[in-house]
């Protein structure tokens, strides 16, 4: 049994993983949330996320990918409740295109099972789903889709069976290194720990003003089905990526009759906008953003209504090279980040929690062991072919 008493700061995808990863370890650990777990306001409100095994971003995150699965379906059996639905994941677009190239790339240099389908292929087995005539699709049947609320509270609720301890509506107002530890401002009192990870997502440089991070707000809309095809096996999470096209993303819900939408460019983004701040920008559909969601979404699925049902916008993230900040914050030894996602964050989360639980209680050195993802690296332009 460790002697460590650790802060988890910001219970989202990333805070509640590290949180449920540091439990898992006999490790006193204490969480922090300054609103309510599960909430809807952090970047993984919005009911669902997709996941992928066949990753265009690189082969870096497929063992990665791979262990958050298990531990999905770890938490599943541990809490008797189902977090994952299966029906793969599509990618769309030209067979010229970066992206689509990228990610055929990644399922043949991994090995990864997966199917080419031409657009009549498609047509036939995802007919709700409107396809370019020069357009084909790489099929990966490991994807599927996340229930996020539900996925944040059967973490903490796991932790808490081992002993973790969760204070809500939690006020970090001051982190003060020292010495032994870290010691943080809590609603207005001290209190001391010899670990602290910050896993605060957007909300980030509120409390450290110089993370390379700027945040951005990504519009979703939610719609219903006129008829039966949006299960998630006739209605696969689908990632439209044609170069010079509209990104386009579709994710359906469990009921088989509602869905999700969203594209690319539907977005506030701090690095466009040098006076936003997105976590303090509208969580509502601007007049933009709507106008953005309803065309598309005219051009992308049939058999739906346009009316839009539900949505909003949810702050994310990003550094300069769209890969997550993991590791120590030097030069403060005790003070970690695990923020910076980029919009990879639900999808890994339980991996990355996992690696900083192990980089606490000394298990291995992450800055030797996953470089790329060193809060102290250089910054280069992002490796992946498609920008997020």
């Amino acid at each position: 049994m460790s002697k460590l008493k650790v802060a988890v700061v910001g219970l989202g995808a990333v805070g509640c993983a590290t949180l449920l990863a540091l439990a898992r370890k006999g490790i006193e650990v204490h969480g922090f949330e300054q609103f309510r777990v599960g909430n809807n306001f952090g970047a993984s409100g919005g009911r669902t996320r997709q996941h992928r095994l066949i990753y265009g971003e690189g082969g870096l995150y497929t063992p990665l990918l791979q262990r958050s699965q298990a531990l999905w379906q770890q938490l599943e059996e541990e809490q008797q409740q189902k977090l994952f639905y299966a029906g793969g994941f599509l990618t769309l677009g030209t067979p010229d295109s970066p992206w689509f190239l990228a990610v055929e790339h990644s399922a043949q240099q991994q090995a990864l099972p997966h199917e080419r389908l031409s657009r009549q292929e498609i047509n036939q087995r995802f007919p709700r789903l409107n396809v370019d005539k020069d357009e084909i699709g790489l099929f990966d049947p490991a994807g599927g889709i996340l229930l996020t609320h539900e996925l944040l509270l059967a973490s903490a609720q796991q932790a808490q069976s081992l002993g973790a301890v969760i204070q809500e509506d939690a006020k970090i107002t001051a982190i003060i290194p020292t010495e032994q530890g870290v010691a943080l401002t809590l609603n207005g009192e001290k209190q001391e720990f010899d670990e602290v990870i910050i896993s605060t997502g957007a909300w980030g440089k509120n409390l450290l003003p110089q993370l390379p991070i700027a945040s951005r707000r990504l519009g979703m809309s939610f719609h219903i089905g006129k008829s039966d095809g949006f299960d998630s096996h006739l209605f696969p999470a689908t990632m439209r990526v044609t170069a010079g096209r509209p990104m386009w993303n579709t994710q359906p819900l469990p009921d088989g009759k509602h869905f999700k939408f969203f594209v690319g460019d539907a977005e506030l983004d701090e690095q466009h906008d040098p006076q936003l701040v997105a976590t303090d920008a509208t969580a509502s559909l601007t007049p933009v953003l709507y106008q953005r969601l309803d065309r598309h979404l005219a051009e992308a699925v049939n058999g739906a209504h346009r009316t839009i049902i539900g949505g909003g916008t949810w702050p994310e993230a990003y550094t300069f090279d769209q890969a997550p900040l993991l590791g120590r914050h030097q030069p403060h030894s005790h003070l970690w980040l695990g923020l910076g996602l980029s919009g990879h964050g639900f999808k890994l989360a339980p991996a990355l929690g996992e690696l900083l639980a192990q980089a606490i209680n000394n298990e291995i050195n992450l800055d030797t062991a996953w470089p790329a993802f060193s809060p102290e690296r250089q910054f280069a332009d992002p490796q992946a072919v498609y920008s997020r």
